[in-house]
């Protein structure tokens, strides 16, 4: 994964995700919607062939979009390792 910003400013963020599709896109956004600071987060994909995502959030005063994607990626993490976790349990019995 790559990523590149095209445009950015105190309450928007607007970046290109490279080598990603709408699987990581998705989560992300249904995620950072959760944030009670984050206005909006949508993402487009011109074409699933030939481009990569391009991912926007925009904020409201108390969090830059940098720190919403920050702590929507560490939350998406967290929830990963603990289905990790799960998943060698289950695997065990």
């Amino acid at each position: 994964m790559e990523l590149e910003i095209i445009e950015k400013g105190d309450e928007a963020l607007l970046i290109k995700v490279r080598e990603e599709d709408h699987t990581l896109c998705n989560l992300l956004r249904k995620t950072l919607l959760s944030d009670k600071y984050v206005v909006a987060a949508s993402y487009a994909i011109e074409h699933p062939l030939t481009e990569s995502p391009k991912f926007y959030v925009k904020t409201k005063k108390g969090k830059t979009p940098e720190r919403a994607l920050m702590d929507a990626a560490g939350q998406l993490a967290e929830q990963l390792k603990e289905l990790q976790k799960q998943l060698q349990q289950e695997l065990k019995k």
